[in-house]
């Protein structure tokens, strides 16, 4: 028989859903209406401390593998000339110039992708 989970508004044993904010465990009776909350599902103690949007630290700790992925696109941008120097091929660093310039460019959707996370979950989230 498999174990369920309690709800932690009201301990009832059929917590189905997930806050998207506190990611508390909650019933179906403890959620605020998707009319209400937007599209998200939200839980009444994250509604009633008026919990619109989540913090850096959990943005953060919810997307570390995208960031992981920008990172080891910086990390292949920025830094393949000392391991070309390192197997012996000769470089212009210069050559890199425009492969910079596009990383760059594309960090800002992310960024902005990122900050629009915080403030409005996802459809589909719970």
């Amino acid at each position: 028989m498999q174990k369920q989970d309690r709800c932690t508004i009201c301990g009832s044993r059929f917590a189905e859903k997930k806050c998207y904010y506190c990611e508390s465990r909650i019933c179906t009776s403890c959620m605020v209406p998707v009319e209400v909350s937007g599209s998200t599902t939200k839980c009444l103690t994250c509604d009633r401390n008026k919990v619109n949007r989540l913090s850096l630290v959990q943005m953060l700790k919810r997307n570390y593998y995208l960031f992981a992925i920008i990172v080891a696109f910086w990390l292949f941008t920025v830094f393949p000339i000392p391991f070309l120097h390192l197997a012996g091929i000769e470089v212009d660093p210069s050559a890199f110039q425009p492969v910079l310039i596009a990383t760059g460019a594309m960090t800002i959707p992310f960024v902005f992708l990122f900050l629009a996370w915080q403030r409005k979950a996802p459809r589909g989230s719970s």
